[in-house]
C-alpha cells in the first residue's frame, strides 16, 4: 500500500511519489520522493535549475522536514548537469579537509563518492562527523547503477538517538557529557582498496609535511609522524558525541562511534583504538552489536536508478553504502554548506 504523504506545499512542477521501501518515522514518510508533474516531464535540465531558485525556500523547507530528497525522473544525463543542479542552490562549495574516503574530482564541485572496492564496508555516519568542520548539504548522484547491489542506505540520526538511549542509556548518558576522540593513521599515498585509504596528502590538501601538519592542527587534530614512512597519526580534540539540531530542538546521533569502532582496522589502524573517551576508554563490543542493531531497524536503502539525485541534511541524516555489489558502479557526490549553519 502507497504511503501516504502530505503533498500541499508542493509546486505544481512536481509531485510525491512512494516506493515500498520507505518508512515512516512519526508519521512522515522517509524519505521524500519527487517526480516531474506530468505536464513537466519533458523539460530539461536547465528548466530545473531555474526551478530550483524558484522555490529553494520550499524545497529547504522540505528537506528540513523530510530530512532527505531523492529526485528521480529529472533529466540530469551527466554530470556536468548534475553539478549545474547541484550550484542551483547557490551554497558554498565545502573544502573537504579531513576526510577519509578516497575520492576523484570529475567535474567542478562533484567528485566520486567512495573509491574503495565491493566489500569494503561503509557504515552508517555523518559525513565528517569526527571534525570540527563539516559539510552540511551532501547531494549524490547514480551516474552509473551497479548491476546488482550497492545502494546508499539512508536513516535519521534522531531515531537513532532515540534507539540508543532506550538501549544502552548509560553508554549515551555518557556520550553526551563526556564526547569523543578520533583517532586514524593517514597512508602516505591514497590507498584506494581501503573506505578509509585517503592519504595525508589528499587529506590536508599538501605534499608538504610542515604544511600539512599547519593544516591538520588548524582543522583540530593532534599529529604525528610515523616511522618507516607508515603515515600521519592523527588524533582530533574532543568533539560533542550528541548534538542538538538548534533549528528543531532534536538531539541527533552525531558521531562517529559505530564507523570508526567496526572498519577502522588494517596494518596502520586499530579499530579497538579507534574512538574513544576523553579519559582513552574504548567502546565495548556490546555496545558496538547495539549499535548495529540499531542501525539496521533505523535503515532505509533504495535501488539506484540511472540519474537519480538524493538531497541530504548532513545535520540529521546518516547515509552508508551497502557492502556487496556488482560493478561497474558510478556515484557521484558534491559536498557543500549552506544559509542556515551547523547544528
Amino acid at each position: 500500500m502507497p504511503i501516504e504523504q502530505d503533498v500541499s506545499s508542493l509546486p505544481d512542477e512536481v509531485r510525491s511519489v512512494s516506493i515500498k521501501e520507505q518508512k515512516v518515522f512519526d508519521g512522515i514518510p522517509f524519505p521524500l520522493i519527487l517526480s516531474p508533474s506530468e505536464a513537466f516531464k519533458d523539460n530539461d535540465s536547465q528548466f530545473w535549475n531555474d526551478w530550483v531558485k524558484r522555490n529553494l525556500q520550499v524545497i529547504e523547507g522540505l528537506l528540513l522536514k523530510y530530512g532527505a530528497i531523492l529526485f528521480r525522473g529529472f533529466p540530469f544525463e551527466t554530470p556536468t548537469e548534475f553539478d549545474a543542479f547541484a550550484n542551483a542552490y547557490d551554497y558554498n562549495a565545502f573544502v573537504d579537509i579531513g576526510g577519509v574516503g578516497v575520492r576523484v574530482n570529475v567535474v567542478g564541485n562533484v567528485y566520486t563518492a567512495n573509491e574503495s572496492p565491493p566489500g569494503s564496508m561503509i557504515p552508517f555516519h555523518h559525513e565528517m562527523a569526527h571534525v570540527k568542520d563539516y559539510p552540511l548539504i551532501l547531494f549524490f548522484y547514480c551516474d552509473l547503477p551497479a548491476k546488482e547491489g550497492g545502494d546508499t542506505p539512508l536513516a535519521l540520526s534522531n531515531v537513532i538517538y532515540r534507539k540508543m538511549a532506550e538501549r544502552d542509556p548509560a553508554f549515551v548518558n555518557r556520550l553526551e557529557k563526556e564526547g569523543l576522540q578520533y583517532v586514524r593513521v593517514a597512508p602516505d599515498g591514497n590507498n584506494s582498496t581501503s573506505a578509509f585509504g585517503r592519504s595525508w596528502q589528499a587529506t590536508f590538501r599538501t605534499t608538504d609535511k610542515q604544511e600539512a601538519e599547519r593544516n591538520a592542527k588548524a582543522s583540530g587534530y593532534d599529529v604525528e609522524w610515523l616511522e618507516d614512512g607508515r603515515g600521519l597519526k592523527t588524533i582530533t580534540k574532543v568533539l560533542p558525541a550528541i548534538r542538538v539540531d538548534k533549528r528543531t530542538g532534536k538531539k541527533m546521533w552525531f558521531n562517529s562511534v559505530f564507523t570508526f569502532s567496526i572498519t577502522r582496522q588494517d596494518s596502520r589502524n586499530d579499530k579497538t583504538n579507534a574512538a574513544i573517551f576523553p579519559n582513552g576508554d574504548h567502546i565495548r563490543d556490546e555496545t558496538t552489536e547495539t549499535m548495529k542493531q540499531v542501525m539496521d531497524e533505523a535503515r532505509v536503502s533504495f535501488t539506484w536508478q540511472r540519474k537519480d539525485v538524493v538531497i541530504i541534511d548532513n545535520r540529521a541524516v546518516q547515509h552508508s553504502r551497502s557492502d556487496f555489489f556488482v560493478p561497474p558502479r558510478r556515484i557521484l557526490a558534491s559536498l557543500y554548506k549552506d544559509h542556515q549553519g551547523p547544528i
